[in-house]
């Protein structure tokens, strides 16, 4: 039934569950309990209308997105009654999304949250390895999606690629990726990879609906190792694309952004070798012509010896000259010193008549001089 039935009349307890066989209660999950044992408890509420419910293990497993309050469901189940007690509840053996807009709505309130907390901020990115010796990728073992991806990285930069099994449907999906994300985190330095990668393939909103949840957005968030985020087709975004380091568009895009080609590698060292030996030659080359250019202007040893000797031969004719000058200057005054004896005894004759005539006139000056000053004192 689509509307929830408010009033009952009394009858045998069978003859009430036989009355509405197989209905459909559409509702908004609240006080859920999920009991150890795998199976589901709480109510559907619309309104002031309430109904428990209950999905047994092996049905609560087949469900593909996170149960929690608040989530507005349809339920398709028996209803039936518990004990001996007027409680009515439904058993539930499907379960879907009511309406996408509210699930939209939730998953926007949930984006505006952690954004306000900046878990989204590019400041908290972390960089990806150029050349990543190992690489983590969290995702089921069976599926096409790691075929992808190792097809991929094998053709462009074969590695040591490490797999974590983990659900990608269902509600398993949570506990599993977390579970990964801390099992890579937690290995020792030299194990633990250099990226990690979280892949699904394409799907419906349901199915990519666990990856919205908080929790993952947290662990991803926690995370030591960049993380690559591929979940889903391009189109599709979710709430682990905003926190992820990286988010690529397709598992096989995650393998192409997470390693170089080795290929481009090659034919790039290739070119810089050729552009170097080139480089090399022609600065060779510049330098031969500087050095030949310098060695003509130098002098060879001989010539430079010969000038040397020149300058010394000339500075020997000129000390010659000069020494020579000098000799005959003063051996002319030798000369005039070694002059006859006659003359010489005549000249000092001379000079002593002049001295002694010098002599007798002074003396003469003197006492005259003396004579005026006595009588000037008488």
């Amino acid at each position: 039934r689509d509307d929830l039935v408010t009033g009952v009349q009394t009858c045998a307890l069978p003859i009430f569950e036989d009355a509405f066989g197989y209905v459909r209660i559409k509702g908004e999950i609240t006080g859920f309990r999920p009991h150890s044992s795998g199976h589901f408890y709480f109510s559907l509420q619309e309104n002031e209308y309430v109904i428990s419910a209950i999905c047994f293990k092996n049905l609560a497993n087949l469900i593909n997105f996170k149960v929690e309050n608040g989530l507005e469901v349809v339920a398709s189940g028996r209803i039936t009654t518990y004990g001996n007690r007027s409680n009515y509840q439904i058993v539930v053996e499907k379960l879907e999304i009511a309406g996408i807009g509210a699930i939209l709505e939730m998953i926007e309130k949930r984006r505006q949250k952690l954004h306000k907390e900046g878990i989204f901020d590019e400041i908290h990115k972390k960089s990806l390895p150029v050349f990543p010796k190992k690489i983590g990728v969290i995702t089921s073992k069976t599926g096409s999606v790691i075929e992808d991806i190792k097809h991929r990285i094998n053709d462009r930069f074969p590695l040591h690629l490490v797999v974590y099994n983990a659900a990608m449907q269902g509600n398993k999906v949570i506990d599993d990726v977390i579970s990964g994300i801390k099992y890579f985190n937690n290995l020792h330095d030299n194990q633990k990879p250099d990226i990690i990668i979280i892949a699904r393939g394409g799907g419906s909103f349901e199915d990519l609906l666990p990856f919205n949840d908080e929790q993952i957005v947290r662990a991803v968030f926690d995370s030591q190792i960049a993380i690559i985020s591929a979940i889903g087709h391009e189109t599709d975004i979710t709430l682990i694309d905003y926190v992820a380091d990286v988010r690529a568009p397709t598992p096989t895009a995650a393998a192409e952004i997470a390693t170089p080609i080795l290929q481009d590698m090659k034919l790039a060292i290739n070119n810089l070798a050729k552009n170097l030996n080139i480089f090399s030659r022609s600065l060779l080359s510049d330098m031969l012509s500087d050095l030949n250019k310098k060695f003509c202007l130098l002098t060879s040893p001989k010539r430079h010896l010969d000038n040397i000797s020149d300058k010394m031969e000339y500075f020997f004719d000129k000390i010659t000259t000069i020494i020579m000058t000098k000799f005959d200057q003063d051996n002319k005054k030798l000369n005039f010193l070694t002059m006859p004896k006659n003359i010489l005894i005549n000249k000092i004759e001379h000079d002593s008549i002049i001295n002694i005539n010098l002599y007798e006139k002074i003396n003469s000056n003197c006492q005259e001089v003396l004579f005026r000053k006595e009588k000037d004192l008488l």
